[in-house]
């Protein structure tokens, strides 16, 4: 009678196989986990941006009703009222963001160049700077605001 030899996975070749699979199911977990945490990372950036904007273009707003209500402060709210834009507390918050508005005087050097300091203030001219922040992460947009109205005339 023949013997016939039963062929088998032996407790080695069984551990090295459990070890092979748990490192690519924990490679696996972790890049999915990396790619979420990226995702949630860009999506907080573009709403910081998106809210930082808005006070941007809110500010812009308050100078079409009267470039005097642009006052110089370190920090201030918007708020919408009564169908118009207007500064309003220290800063606003909203879902875990805060964002601060300042309006500061430009100024220009000899030349009539804008420069951040050492300059002459400028009467005509705001800086405008919205400032997001949320944890760790912050944000600002700045931009220069003027008492006449530059229209553009397309040729």
């Amino acid at each position: 009678m023949l013997k016939k030899k039963l062929k088998g996975f032996s407790v080695i070749e069984l551990v090295m196989a459990a070890a092979i699979f748990s490192i690519f199911s924990i490679s696996i977990t972790l890049a999915v986990l990396q790619g979420s945490t990226a995702i949630q990372s860009g999506i907080r950036a573009e709403l910081a941006r998106q809210w930082a904007m808005e006070g941007i273009e809110a500010a812009r707003a308050v100078r079409a009703q009267s470039f005097d209500k642009l006052q110089n402060t370190p920090g201030s709210g918007m708020q919408f009222n009564d169908g118009k834009w207007e500064f309003s507390g220290m800063q606003d918050e909203k879902d875990g963001y805060v964002r601060i508005i300042s309006v500061q005087s430009a100024q220009r050097n000899a030349d009539g160049n804008i420069v951040d300091h050492d300059g002459t203030d400028d009467a005509d001219l705001k800086r405008i700077t919205a400032t997001v922040t949320r944890d760790t992460f912050s944000l600002d947009f700045s931009t220069y605001l003027s008492r006449r109205e530059v229209v553009l005339i397309a040729p």
